[in-house]
Protein backbone atom coordinates (compact mmCIF):
# COMPACT_ATOMS: atom_id res chain seq x y z
CA UNK A 1 0.00 0.00 0.00
CA UNK A 2 1.14 3.47 -0.68
CA UNK A 3 1.15 4.78 2.92
CA UNK A 4 3.46 1.64 3.53
CA UNK A 5 6.64 3.05 1.23
CA UNK A 6 6.16 6.27 2.17
CA UNK A 7 6.65 5.11 6.00
CA UNK A 8 9.00 2.48 4.91
CA UNK A 9 11.18 5.40 3.10
CA UNK A 10 10.75 7.95 6.38
CA UNK A 11 11.77 5.30 8.94
CA UNK A 12 14.59 3.85 6.39
CA UNK A 13 16.44 7.26 6.17
CA UNK A 14 15.64 8.80 9.65
CA UNK A 15 18.75 7.69 11.37
CA UNK A 16 20.83 8.96 8.55
CA UNK A 17 19.22 12.12 7.98
CA UNK A 18 20.22 13.13 12.18
CA UNK A 19 23.10 15.28 12.14
CA UNK A 20 25.21 14.22 15.09
CA UNK A 21 27.54 16.93 16.80
CA UNK A 22 30.81 16.40 18.59
CA UNK A 23 30.28 14.28 21.81
CA UNK A 24 31.08 16.79 24.69
CA UNK A 25 29.09 15.21 27.84
CA UNK A 26 28.30 12.06 29.15
CA UNK A 27 24.54 12.29 28.37
CA UNK A 28 25.30 12.76 24.95
CA UNK A 29 28.05 9.97 25.19
CA UNK A 30 25.22 7.96 26.44
CA UNK A 31 23.09 8.43 23.87
CA UNK A 32 25.51 7.63 21.30
CA UNK A 33 26.91 4.54 23.01
CA UNK A 34 22.84 3.50 23.01
CA UNK A 35 22.57 4.13 19.21
CA UNK A 36 25.84 1.64 18.56
CA UNK A 37 24.02 -0.76 20.87
CA UNK A 38 20.38 -0.31 18.58
CA UNK A 39 22.37 -0.03 15.27
CA UNK A 40 23.84 -4.00 15.92
CA UNK A 41 20.20 -4.79 16.14
CA UNK A 42 19.35 -3.03 13.08
CA UNK A 43 21.74 -3.94 10.78
CA UNK A 44 20.82 -7.74 11.67
CA UNK A 45 17.31 -7.03 11.29
CA UNK A 46 17.59 -5.62 7.86
CA UNK A 47 20.01 -8.36 6.64
CA UNK A 48 17.59 -11.07 7.37
CA UNK A 49 14.46 -8.81 5.60
CA UNK A 50 17.09 -9.17 2.62
CA UNK A 51 17.88 -12.53 2.78
CA UNK A 52 14.13 -12.91 2.97
CA UNK A 53 13.74 -11.03 -0.51
CA UNK A 54 11.35 -8.64 1.76
CA UNK A 55 11.51 -4.89 0.60
CA UNK A 56 14.89 -5.58 -0.20
CA UNK A 57 16.05 -2.24 -1.55
CA UNK A 58 15.16 -0.30 1.22
CA UNK A 59 16.55 -3.59 3.61
CA UNK A 60 20.17 -3.25 1.74
CA UNK A 61 19.86 0.97 2.46
CA UNK A 62 18.71 0.51 6.18
CA UNK A 63 21.94 -1.47 6.31
CA UNK A 64 24.49 0.73 4.93
CA UNK A 65 23.68 3.59 6.40
CA UNK A 66 23.31 1.76 9.52
CA UNK A 67 27.05 0.19 8.88
CA UNK A 68 27.57 4.20 8.46
CA UNK A 69 26.64 5.10 11.24
CA UNK A 70 28.08 3.10 13.84
CA UNK A 71 31.03 3.86 12.45
CA UNK A 72 30.96 7.44 12.75
CA UNK A 73 29.52 7.00 16.01
CA UNK A 74 32.29 4.69 17.51
CA UNK A 75 34.99 7.46 15.92
CA UNK A 76 33.65 9.82 18.01
CA UNK A 77 33.38 7.81 21.11
CA UNK A 78 37.03 7.07 20.84
CA UNK A 79 37.20 11.21 20.47
CA UNK A 80 35.35 11.60 23.25
CA UNK A 81 37.07 9.23 25.88
CA UNK A 82 40.56 10.55 24.15
CA UNK A 83 39.29 14.34 25.22
CA UNK A 84 38.10 14.18 28.51
CA UNK A 85 40.95 11.99 29.79
CA UNK A 86 38.46 9.49 30.82
CA UNK A 87 39.07 6.07 32.69
CA UNK A 88 41.11 3.35 31.03
CA UNK A 89 38.42 0.93 31.03
CA UNK A 90 36.30 2.72 29.01
CA UNK A 91 38.66 3.55 26.40
CA UNK A 92 39.26 -0.57 26.66
CA UNK A 93 35.43 -1.24 26.22
CA UNK A 94 35.56 0.83 23.29
CA UNK A 95 38.60 -1.41 22.08
CA UNK A 96 36.59 -4.25 22.57
CA UNK A 97 34.07 -2.90 20.66
CA UNK A 98 35.94 -1.46 17.79
CA UNK A 99 37.93 -5.80 17.96
CA UNK A 100 33.67 -7.22 17.60
CA UNK A 101 32.56 -5.04 15.04
CA UNK A 102 35.57 -5.18 12.37
CA UNK A 103 34.18 -9.39 12.74
CA UNK A 104 30.64 -8.24 12.45
CA UNK A 105 30.91 -6.35 9.83
CA UNK A 106 32.90 -8.28 7.77
CA UNK A 107 30.06 -10.81 7.96
CA UNK A 108 26.85 -8.57 6.84
CA UNK A 109 28.84 -7.06 4.42
CA UNK A 110 29.29 -10.25 2.74
CA UNK A 111 26.98 -12.43 0.92
CA UNK A 112 23.34 -12.43 2.09
CA UNK A 113 21.86 -15.72 2.18
CA UNK A 114 19.77 -17.46 4.88
CA UNK A 115 22.01 -19.91 5.68
CA UNK A 116 24.05 -17.29 7.71
CA UNK A 117 21.44 -16.68 9.81
CA UNK A 118 22.92 -17.87 12.66
CA UNK A 119 26.13 -16.41 12.54
CA UNK A 120 24.60 -12.87 12.47
CA UNK A 121 22.45 -13.14 15.02
CA UNK A 122 25.52 -14.95 16.94
CA UNK A 123 27.84 -11.90 15.86
CA UNK A 124 24.96 -9.37 16.32
CA UNK A 125 25.03 -10.68 20.10
CA UNK A 126 28.27 -10.58 20.90
CA UNK A 127 28.96 -6.69 19.49
CA UNK A 128 25.55 -5.98 21.32
CA UNK A 129 27.55 -7.00 24.66
CA UNK A 130 30.47 -5.09 24.13
CA UNK A 131 27.97 -1.99 23.48
CA UNK A 132 26.28 -2.51 26.56
CA UNK A 133 28.84 -2.78 29.18
CA UNK A 134 30.41 0.89 27.80
CA UNK A 135 26.62 2.50 28.23
CA UNK A 136 26.36 0.96 31.51
CA UNK A 137 29.90 1.91 32.61
CA UNK A 138 29.18 5.71 31.13
CA UNK A 139 26.12 5.71 33.36
CA UNK A 140 27.88 4.70 36.17
CA UNK A 141 30.92 7.25 35.51
CA UNK A 142 27.95 10.16 35.74
CA UNK A 143 26.02 8.59 38.30
CA UNK A 144 22.62 10.94 37.77
CA UNK A 145 19.05 9.88 37.70
CA UNK A 146 18.43 12.11 34.28
CA UNK A 147 21.12 10.28 33.02
CA UNK A 148 19.40 6.92 33.97
CA UNK A 149 17.08 7.27 31.78
CA UNK A 150 18.96 8.71 28.72
CA UNK A 151 20.15 4.57 29.11
CA UNK A 152 16.49 3.14 29.81
CA UNK A 153 15.39 5.29 27.40
CA UNK A 154 17.84 4.33 24.37
CA UNK A 155 17.63 0.87 25.25
CA UNK A 156 13.84 0.55 24.19
CA UNK A 157 15.60 1.71 20.66
CA UNK A 158 17.41 -1.09 20.71
CA UNK A 159 14.76 -3.56 22.13
CA UNK A 160 11.97 -2.90 19.22
CA UNK A 161 14.94 -3.50 16.15
CA UNK A 162 16.10 -6.81 18.85
CA UNK A 163 12.52 -7.67 18.90
CA UNK A 164 12.22 -7.35 14.62
CA UNK A 165 15.70 -9.09 14.00
CA UNK A 166 14.44 -12.02 16.65
CA UNK A 167 10.96 -11.97 14.71
CA UNK A 168 12.39 -12.33 11.22
CA UNK A 169 14.85 -15.02 12.19
CA UNK A 170 11.88 -17.19 13.28
CA UNK A 171 10.01 -16.58 10.41
CA UNK A 172 12.84 -18.10 8.08
CA UNK A 173 14.06 -20.81 10.47
CA UNK A 174 10.81 -21.71 12.35
CA UNK A 175 10.37 -21.61 15.59
CA UNK A 176 13.83 -22.77 18.14
CA UNK A 177 13.71 -22.20 21.76
CA UNK A 178 16.82 -20.53 21.89
CA UNK A 179 14.99 -17.85 19.24
CA UNK A 180 11.83 -17.73 21.30
CA UNK A 181 13.31 -17.73 24.79
CA UNK A 182 14.85 -14.59 23.40
CA UNK A 183 12.14 -12.78 21.26
CA UNK A 184 9.97 -13.11 24.90
CA UNK A 185 12.79 -12.04 26.96
CA UNK A 186 13.22 -8.96 25.11
CA UNK A 187 9.62 -7.92 24.66
CA UNK A 188 9.29 -8.65 28.71
CA UNK A 189 12.14 -6.22 28.86
CA UNK A 190 10.69 -3.47 26.82
CA UNK A 191 6.90 -3.95 28.92
CA UNK A 192 9.21 -3.56 31.95
CA UNK A 193 11.33 -0.67 30.69
CA UNK A 194 8.12 1.17 29.27
CA UNK A 195 6.38 1.27 32.79
CA UNK A 196 9.55 2.59 34.32
CA UNK A 197 9.38 5.51 31.87
CA UNK A 198 6.16 6.10 31.98
CA UNK A 199 6.00 6.75 35.53
CA UNK A 200 8.73 8.70 36.03
CA UNK A 201 7.99 11.78 38.21
CA UNK A 202 10.83 13.28 35.91
CA UNK A 203 8.33 13.43 33.22
CA UNK A 204 6.88 16.64 31.18
CA UNK A 205 3.91 16.95 29.72
CA UNK A 206 5.53 16.38 26.25
CA UNK A 207 7.64 13.56 27.39
CA UNK A 208 4.04 11.81 28.74
CA UNK A 209 2.72 12.42 25.69
CA UNK A 210 5.58 10.62 23.51
CA UNK A 211 5.64 7.76 25.57
CA UNK A 212 1.22 7.05 25.76
CA UNK A 213 1.61 7.01 21.34
CA UNK A 214 4.91 4.63 22.11
CA UNK A 215 2.79 2.29 24.42
CA UNK A 216 -0.19 2.69 21.66
CA UNK A 217 2.09 1.31 19.13
CA UNK A 218 3.80 -1.16 21.23
CA UNK A 219 0.08 -2.33 22.31
CA UNK A 220 -0.03 -3.05 18.61
CA UNK A 221 2.77 -4.57 17.89
CA UNK A 222 2.16 -7.43 20.42
CA UNK A 223 -1.16 -8.37 18.34
CA UNK A 224 1.69 -9.82 15.94
CA UNK A 225 3.28 -11.25 18.49
CA UNK A 226 0.57 -13.32 19.39
CA UNK A 227 -0.13 -14.42 15.76
CA UNK A 228 3.28 -15.41 15.31
CA UNK A 229 2.82 -17.96 18.30
CA UNK A 230 -0.21 -19.62 16.12
CA UNK A 231 2.67 -19.89 13.07
CA UNK A 232 1.66 -16.76 11.43
CA UNK A 233 4.55 -14.86 10.27
CA UNK A 234 4.11 -11.25 8.78
CA UNK A 235 8.02 -9.24 9.06
CA UNK A 236 6.91 -6.41 7.18
CA UNK A 237 4.15 -5.43 9.54
CA UNK A 238 6.37 -6.35 12.56
CA UNK A 239 9.19 -3.83 10.65
CA UNK A 240 7.13 -1.23 10.12
CA UNK A 241 5.56 -1.12 13.77
CA UNK A 242 9.12 -1.78 15.88
CA UNK A 243 10.14 1.37 13.05
CA UNK A 244 7.50 3.65 14.22
CA UNK A 245 8.82 2.48 17.92
CA UNK A 246 12.29 3.35 17.09
CA UNK A 247 11.67 6.89 15.70
CA UNK A 248 9.32 7.57 18.92
CA UNK A 249 11.71 6.04 21.21
CA UNK A 250 15.03 8.14 19.50
CA UNK A 251 12.81 11.60 19.88
CA UNK A 252 12.27 10.27 23.78
CA UNK A 253 15.75 9.60 24.69
CA UNK A 254 16.86 13.01 22.92
CA UNK A 255 14.29 14.96 25.48
CA UNK A 256 16.42 12.84 28.24
CA UNK A 257 19.44 13.59 27.35
CA UNK A 258 18.28 17.54 26.88
CA UNK A 259 16.67 17.17 30.49
CA UNK A 260 19.78 15.97 31.77
CA UNK A 261 22.27 18.57 30.44
CA UNK A 262 19.57 21.18 31.08
CA UNK A 263 19.80 20.01 34.97
CA UNK A 264 23.70 20.09 34.83
CA UNK A 265 23.21 23.50 33.54
CA UNK A 266 21.20 24.39 36.57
Amino acid sequence: MKWIAVLTLCFTTFISSVSFAEISTHSQAINESGRLRMLTQRMAKAYLLMAMDVQPNKSKQQLGNSLETFESNLTDLKAFAKNQGILPQVEANIQTIDTQWNIYKAQISGVISTQNVPSVLNLSDATLTACEALVNQLEQISKREATKLVNIAGRQRMLSQRIAKLYTAISIEGHQPSYDEALTKAINEFDEALAVLITSPQNSHFLRHKLKKVASQWEFSKEGFKALSKGNTTPLVISMTTESILKQMNDITALYEDMSKNKKAG
